[in-house]
């Protein structure tokens, strides 16, 4: 999972995969989903030791409006790029987030700025030592608040908030019925849609039952990187039924690639973890069925339930 970055020597490469908070690939690995999410922008913040709200000057710098962290520096001899510039010039309200990259580092525009926007990242600063010392209480209930909010980028940011958490600390968050979630599961933006899996089966709404399970089919067939996602979904919103048809169509029946038995596996295991009561023992009875009517996937249950759990499937 991914975890709080609390130290500079990340930034350079946190700056890199936020800067304007947009879309980012999902290339890398994760139980529920397939994928470790990127560092967030409040990574960001939490990474760096200066970070002002901006407006450029007639010189086309920037002049600082508020000194977020480090000092007021008053005029940055840094350049205002022509897409920001046109932003700005446009709407008189809006600022741009200025950070730096340690103490003496270059200076780097991460994303513009609407008045509610700017409360939001100061607050974000006001956190910082805490947020550092992984106190995230807070930091998770502020963004589960915001994501329905009318600027796309703070909801953004509130998705990616919540796809940082680990799977069982999500399970606890009380996040509000967001709109639109069916449509933007099935067109929405890919960097976005498995928080949203996730967040469709938190939700407890079965209508999203087919349409996961439709979704996870066609995951499988195009090996998907985020399919974990799916399944973690189903199991949750299903339990036992679904359990025993991603077993008998996806592990038992033979027709799957190693690659993707590995990723189903790798979800069931998050299940086991933390589901309880008839899910957990659906997982376990179904684990234990499969390796007896299919011992050469043995090694691969363990490597993903690991030896303790496999151990106890396996007995």
């Amino acid at each position: 999972m991914s975890k709080p970055w609390s130290t500079t020597k990340y930034l350079g490469w946190a700056l890199a995969v936020c800067l304007s908070l947009g879309p980012t690939p999902s290339a890398r690995a994760c139980a529920f989903h397939g994928y470790t999410p990127n560092p967030t922008l409040v990574d960001l913040l939490l990474a760096t030791e200066q970070a002002v709200v901006a407006r450029p000057t007639s010189r086309g710098t920037y002049q600082i409006v508020d000194a977020l962290l480090g000092p007021d520096l008053g005029e940055i001899p840094f350049p205002v790029s022509m897409h920001y510039r046109t932003q700005l010039e446009g709407d008189k309200s809006a600022t741009a987030l200025l950070v730096r990259d340690g103490a003496y580092g270059p200076w780097m525009e991460v994303t513009l700025l609407d008045p509610g926007f700017r409360n939001i990242i100061r607050t974000v600063v006001q956190n910082q030592s805490a947020w550092q010392l992984g106190q995230d209480a807070g930091r998770i209930k502020l963004f589960a608040a915001l994501v329905n909010d009318s600027n796309p980028s703070i909801q953004r940011l509130a998705l990616q908030e919540l796809d940082r958490l680990p799977y069982a600390t999500l399970k606890n968050v009380p996040v509000p019925p967001i709109r639109g979630l069916l449509e933007n599961i099935e067109a929405g933006e890919l960097d976005q849609r498995p928080i949203r899996i996730l967040l469709a089966c938190l939700s407890k709404d079965r209508s999203f039952g087919p349409v996961l399970a439709k979704a996870l089919h066609q995951a499988v067939l195009q090996d998907k990187a985020y399919l974990g996602a799916y399944v973690t979904a189903l199991v949750e919103l299903q339990g036992k039924p679904a359990v025993e048809a991603i077993v008998a169509h996806y592990l038992a029946s033979g027709t799957t690639s190693e690659g993707i038995q590995e990723k189903l596996l790798d979800a069931l295991a998050l299940q086991y973890k933390t589901a309880r009561g008839a899910t957990r023992r659906s997982i376990a009875r179904e684990m234990a069925d499969l390796v007896r009517e299919k011992p050469e996937m043995a090694d691969l249950l363990i490597a993903q339930f690991g030896p303790q759990a496999s151990g106890r499937l396996l007995r």
